[in-house]
């Protein structure tokens, strides 16, 4: 018995064609296209068709090393008849349990890839990186392994021809023996990390120490130039380092934004970007942590095999007189999330109507619409994914890229990506509870929520110009909508309110940006799945649904709640690092005594301790440090404040 193909069935097999010649092959075997089926000795699968097409399928091999006499290129139907015809005539209680994933001796491994493969999966498995896996029970499909630079589908478990990576190779390939053993290695973990060589790589702390000396010194208003060659130094050291090298250029960007008079800037964000860089500095230095905490030996770029992605929701900012859109995607072959952006100009001094003409203008690639594909799905060749992922397309001839029309169905997609319970939600936060020491993910906190249906309550803030709306699931746990008016948008809103209301059709799907607030979840819609896909921010036109919405407010912050006194002190060393420690206004060093007095009256006493003595400390090493350790232990209490909302704790000191 071929044990190897009876997994094979039609939502695997779509994983190696595409979805048009599974339902092909699948009609053409129901209207009696069948063939004659025999194994032989050595278990080679022959499938002959009464029109002279046969089929030979060796044992061990994948579907795509199988041959036929058709003449067609790449997988053609009468393998996927063939499959399919044989899974049909085997009893369900005549087959055996597939073998277990981590069962594969390293044997059977060796006969399954070439011996260059194994010796690239080596080569990686050597620099260290860190795999994240996932299973049935977490609602995928079959055993998953998320690779920084690929996700590997092992359709049949151990039988490994039947494995599906979306890499440019497509199976077979090295990220197949990386997964199977980060699942040899995890012993039920989600996540696990491969490779010693990494850790043992001494990182110098120095030169990013001292580019947080730098900023202390001058600050942020002293201008980028003031403070890029120690961001430059700091760039270099993290060359090596992933993780870091995106964080940093962060920083560099966060600088660059004041400078430009950006409204995308916010002192406060280089709190969160500092504090993160102390806390992947401090656990890097810990044993065994250094690949997955730093980013060490990630590929620059991993190139793809034929991609079907889904666009789950767009963002446009504005940046002056800049534009960028951000693009969402979700391949639904893997459950693997993707970003693209896009820079544009709107013509100087255009009104909103031709701001939206010049949009809908605007090519990603060679015949490739933003506006089209905003809404639709997109068929990509030649596609590149880096370790954050985001997205590069080829962009050589407009065939390499098609974008067809959606139906908005995302009930294929399954968590990370789509959720249907609140508890699902907190389960997955509460399974990475320090995000700053997570691998950096360009669509990290994006989800889709699927509601329970039912009424949608809306209301508008008429002060803060914010719509407000409460979904709720099938256990009736509350999801929030939070959603604020852009200039540059000015039909954002309506639309939103359009689509909640049900003008659309009914909801059936948000997705946006996913945040917590005393416990609760709260998301910024990128976009709805009603009848089509709604992205507020393409909308063109008003509908008026907004002007019909009863009147509201957000929820007021609870000012004891120990979140709130955490971010009164984000927002002070934000100002320093706004202006600089020299030019700080002399009420600083009070309202900072203020600040670690209230501290210690929640209990935070660690963070009064090392806070006080800020204003008295000298420029240095020594006064560098000392802000790291604090803003780490800031960012360490602010994770353990959302993690004690979800059982009514309160957070521990540290």
């Amino acid at each position: 018995m071929r044990t190897d193909l009876l997994p094979l069935g039609p939502e695997a097999l779509i994983q190696f064609t595409n979805a048009g010649l599974v339902k092909r092959a699948l009609r053409e075997l129901a209207g009696g296209y069948r063939p004659a089926l025999a194994l032989d000795d050595a278990a080679t699968l022959s499938a002959r068709f009464d029109d002279g097409v046969e089929v030979q399928w060796p044992q061990g091999l994948s579907i795509a090393q199988s041959r036929c006499n058709c003449g067609a290129n790449g997988v053609c139907r009468h393998r996927l008849i063939a499959v399919l015809a044989y899974r049909e005539q085997v009893p369900a209680d005549a087959a055996p349990a597939t073998a277990a994933l981590e069962s594969v001796s390293d044997a059977e491994l060796a006969a399954a890839l070439s011996p260059a493969v194994l010796q690239e999966a080596e080569r990686a498995r050597a620099a260290g990186l860190r795999v994240e896996l996932r299973g049935r029970a977490d609602g995928e499909p079959c055993d998953t392994a998320r690779l920084p630079s690929a996700t590997v589908r092992y359709w049949a478990g151990g039988a490994l021809a039947a494995a599906r990576c979306d890499c440019l190779r497509g199976s077979a390939c090295a990220h197949v023996a990386l997964g199977l053993w980060a699942f040899r290695a995890a012993q039920g973990a989600r996540s696990v990390q491969l490779g010693a060589l990494a850790a043992a790589r001494a990182l110098d702390r120095l030169p990013f120490v001292a580019a947080v000396d730098t900023l202390l010194r001058l600050g942020v208003t002293h201008g980028s130039g003031a403070l890029g060659q120690a961001l430059s130094q700091a760039r270099a050291a993290s060359r090596e380092a992933a993780w870091l090298a995106l964080l940093v250029a962060e920083l560099e960007s966060w600088s660059e934004a004041y400078a430009r008079r950006s409204a995308r800037y916010d002192a406060a964000d280089g709190v969160d970007l500092l504090a993160e860089l102390a806390l992947r500095l401090a656990a890097g230095g810990q044993p065994g942590q250094a690949a997955a905490v730093l980013g060490l030996g990630q590929s620059g770029e991993t190139l793809l095999d034929r991609l079907r992605l889904m666009t789950l929701g767009a963002r446009t900012r504005r940046d002056g007189a800049q534009r960028q859109t951000e693009l969402v995607l979700a391949d639904l072959d893997t459950g693997t999330r993707l970003v693209l952006r896009h820079d544009w100009t709107p013509p100087e001094g255009s009104d909103a109507a031709t701001e939206a003409q010049q949009r809908a203008r605007e090519r990603l690639a060679p015949g490739l619409g933003l506006e089209a594909l905003a809404q639709g799905q997109l068929l990509a060749q030649a596609a590149a994914r880096r370790p954050d992922g985001s997205l590069r397309l080829a962009r050589a001839r407009s065939s390499q890229n098609s974008v067809l029309p959606q139906t908005a169905d995302w009930q294929l997609l399954g968590p990370p990506v789509r959720f249907d319970a609140v508890a699902a939600l907190r389960r997955e936060a509460s399974a990475s509870p320090i995000a700053a020491l997570q691998p950096r993910h360009a669509a990290r906190r994006f989800v889709v929520f699927t509601p329970a249906p039912g009424a949608v309550d809306i209301a508008y803030d008429p002060q803060t110009q914010t719509l407000l709306a409460t979904v709720e699931d099938a256990n009736g746990d509350a999801l929030g909508l939070q959603r604020t008016h852009q200039g540059h948008l000015p039909w954002a809103l309506d639309s939103l309110a359009a689509g909640l209301a049900g003008c659309q059709g009914p909801l059936r799907h948000v997705a946006g940006l996913l945040s917590w607030q005393d416990g609760q979840p709260w998301l910024e819609p990128w976009a709805l799945a009603c009848d089509q896909v709604l992205v507020p921010d393409f909308a063109s036109q008003p509908t008026g649904a907004l002007a019909h919405l009863p009147l509201g407010r957000p929820p007021p912050a609870d000012p004891s709640a120990p979140a709130e006194a955490l971010e009164r002190l984000r927002q002070h060393l934000g100002q320093a690092l706004h202006t600089g420690l020299a030019q700080v206004p002399a009420r600083w060093a009070q309202e900072g005594e203020a600040l670690a007095g209230q501290l210690e009256q929640r209990g935070f006493s660690a963070l009064a301790a090392r806070l006080r003595p800020l204003p008295g400390l000298t420029a240095g090493v020594a006064r560098a440090e000392a802000w790291l350790q604090l803003l780490a232990l800031l960012q360490l209490h602010r994770d353990a404040a959302t993690q004690a909302a979800f059982s009514d704790e309160a957070p521990l000191d540290a």
